[in-house]
């Protein structure tokens, strides 16, 4: 009768190659997926960090746009108030500041560095309304940045005072479609430059021209 072969004892736990293997590939497929969860969540985290950034900058922008457009004024009766109305750039005069020294001539647009930027331009001394002359250098202002409207997007569009919906086209606007204009729709996208990818932030505001409306009342 020959000895008893080594091994295991009857009854004795223990693990084969295969079992270990078995395990080894679940913790993988475990850490993987935990990997993807944290990657995600990383991501997210991310792109609300960025969509923050650019609300923030939008609203600054849209906020100083809207107020210096809202004060646009006319020279006098029969007049626009503005010189220039085009889909990225306006001009306007404007009872900006101080109205008694007589309205300042202002021109807000985009740069080629996609910022926005105002300059304001003040009466020169002695000129009185309504023929008013601004031979003098403006004061730029720097609004702020990241502007990244599409070419489809236009930055200012111009209705109509007898129909609020009715878009007065095409921009440039005509002296004539100048005149009619009582509101201006302000849209801004603002995308902050990065390496992660971001949509930009689009924000709109109807702005309407309080002045226009009551000097074509009282003139």
């Amino acid at each position: 009768m020959s000895p008893p072969s080594p091994g295991r004892a009857r009854g004795e736990a223990g693990q084969t190659l295969v079992e270990l293997m078995a395990v080894v590939l679940l913790f993988s497929i475990v850490m993987v997926v935990l990997f993807e969860a944290l990657s995600s969540m990383t991501t997210a985290v991310t792109g609300t960090e960025r969509r923050l950034v650019n609300l923030d900058e939008a609203r600054t922008l849209m906020a100083v746009a809207t107020k210096d457009v809202r004060t646009a004024t006319r020279l006098q009766a029969g007049t626009s108030p503005f010189v220039l109305a085009d889909a990225n750039e306006v001009i306007f005069y404007a009872n900006l500041n101080n109205p008694n020294s007589g309205p300042k001539k202002v021109r807000i647009f985009v740069d080629t560095d996609a910022q926005l930027i105002e300059e304001v331009y003040t009466p020169d001394v002695g000129s009185v309304a309504p023929n008013y002359t601004y031979s003098g250098a403006p004061t730029r202002r720097f609004v702020g940045r990241y502007v990244d409207n599409a070419e489809t997007q236009p930055i200012f569009r111009y209705f109509d005072g007898s129909d609020p919906q009715q878009e007065l086209l095409p921009t440039p606007l005509s002296a004539g479609n100048r005149l009619a204009v009582h509101s201006v729709r302000i849209t801004l996208a603002i995308r902050k430059q990065s390496t992660f990818p971001v949509a930009p932030t689009t924000v709109v505001n109807e702005v309407r021209l309080p002045n226009v409306d009551y000097q074509e009342v009282t003139g």
